[in-house]
């Protein structure tokens, strides 16, 4: 109420805390329902959870796939057993024809081997040696030429027959680097055949009678002179054997 004098009367205590908790109770009304709108609902932090579980490429199923376990009522298939394999290879050679032996032999490079004393001996199975005819003797004078021992050996088992002909034995004699003689020169066509057996040596001669010989086989009264000279023989059945050095006077 107010007084006499225009100022409002004072307040009592009583009313004053009332007020002052009815303030206070409004506050927290107003706090209150400023917190409650501000809380998101059910709905949308369902919606946000899901939406992270989305966009987020690591995430994974709650509960992972189940691999396929195994049946233990299947049995592993058995294997075949050794009686299966086929039958064993034939034997090598089994079962060959001649020529099939033939070409295998041709393939590989070599001859093929003999069947009888008829058929060609193979390199490998002849043995061919190379000396004077005169043993030791390495000087030749007073128009005296030398002559050459020549030796085949056949060292297999099966009799056959090796060409001994001008051609495919063949004597070659040089001087330095001149070619002089060749037994071979214009003697194309021409063949020994002699049949060898195991062990036999066949032995002949070739002799020289210092005359010079040409491919193209032009006649020529040509005499070597004399000097140092050597002699080689060549051939398939040959191998390597050891030139032999003379001198003619």
């Amino acid at each position: 109420m107010a007084s006499s004098t225009g100022h409002p009367a004072p307040v009592s205590k009583d009313i004053y805390w009332r007020r002052r908790a009815f303030v206070m109770i409004g506050v927290l009304l107003v706090l209150a329902l400023i917190a409650y709108a501000c809380r998101p609902s059910d709905g949308a932090s369902e919606t946000s959870s899901n939406q992270a579980a989305i966009e987020d490429p690591s995430a994974s199923p709650s509960v992972p796939e189940e691999e396929p376990s195994e049946d233990p009522s299947e049995e592993p298939e058995e294997e075949p057993s050794a009686s299966a394999s086929p039958s064993e290879e034939p034997s090598e050679g089994a079962g060959k024809d001649d020529d099939e032996e033939k070409a295998e032999d041709e393939e590989s490079g070599e001859a093929a081997a003999p069947k009888s004393p008829e058929d060609a001996c193979r390199p490998q199975d002849v043995v061919v040696t190379f000396d004077f005819a005169e043993k030791d003797r390495d000087t030749y004078g007073g128009g005296a030429g030398p002559g050459f021992k020549v030796t085949v050996v056949n060292i297999a088992e099966q009799t056959c027959t090796v060409d001994v002909g001008p051609e495919a034995v063949e004597l070659i004699i040089h001087s330095g680097n001149d070619r002089i003689f060749s037994t071979a020169d214009c003697a194309e066509g021409k063949r020994e055949k002699q049949q060898l057996t195991q062990g036999r040596p066949y032995e002949y001669t070739l002799d020289w009678e210092r005359n010079r010989s040409f491919t193209d086989c032009r006649d020529s009264s040509a005499k070597a002179q004399p000097g140092w000279y050597k002699a080689n023989l060549k051939g398939d059945h040959v191998g390597n054997v050891d030139q032999l050095v003379f001198q003619l006077q």
